[in-house]
């Protein structure tokens, strides 16, 4: 390699790159699947394609209003053998978080921040409705279908919330709490373990 221009030894480097890329992507598994069998006796179907994460909610009572979120980046979460839940919807001025522990799969959920550590929090233009701040109210929630998606380790998940009381934000415009009748989202959610 004595005497070499600058020009052979980068394609040396290119011809070796593109050769580790080729054999690389001819290593991956096809993701054709339609569905993935869980255990014997259970069948899922999987989801086609990751799409933004989306919710709609409205406020009841003085502050009546509605909102709609939706965000490209899977910041959801599953976690803790599938028992720790957490949903962050996000975009420039709006978020939802629902969090609590005691997932088992779809079905009826009840949040109190007591009982399961179960939160929601709304923030609109830097104002928040935290139901974590009255430590026994309850928010009603209902996880209507959890599927894989052909991305490895992201689900795809909807479902309803309600809430007959968030309490306002100890710095917000408006001390009212606010109620949520008719919480809607379909996210994407990473399955951590």
């Amino acid at each position: 390699m004595i005497g070499e221009t600058w020009m052979q030894k980068n394609w040396y480097l290119w011809s070796i790159m593109i050769l580790l890329l080729f054999i690389l992507s001819s290593c991956s598994s096809s993701m054709d699947m339609a569905t993935v069998d869980h255990d014997m006796a259970s069948t899922v179907t999987v989801v086609a394609q990751n799409q933004p994460s989306r919710t709609s909610f409205s406020f009841a009572g003085a502050l009546k209003q509605r909102y709609q979120i939706t965000s490209a980046a899977t910041i959801s979460k599953l976690r803790h053998g599938h028992k720790e839940f957490t949903i962050n919807i996000v975009d420039a001025q709006r978020s939802l978080i629902i969090v609590f522990y005691g997932y088992n799969g779809p079905g009826n959920y009840t949040l109190t921040n007591r009982s399961n550590g179960g939160d929601v929090r709304i923030t609109v233009d830097q104002q928040y409705w935290d139901l974590s701040l009255i430590a026994t109210l309850p928010c009603s929630l209902m996880i209507r279908s959890d599927q894989p998606t052909i991305t490895p380790g992201v689900d795809r998940m909807r479902g309803n919330f309600s809430c007959l009381s968030l309490p306002a934000g100890h710095l917000n415009k408006s001390r009212q709490p606010v109620a949520i009748t008719d919480g809607q989202f379909d996210i994407s959610i990473l399955v951590e373990s």
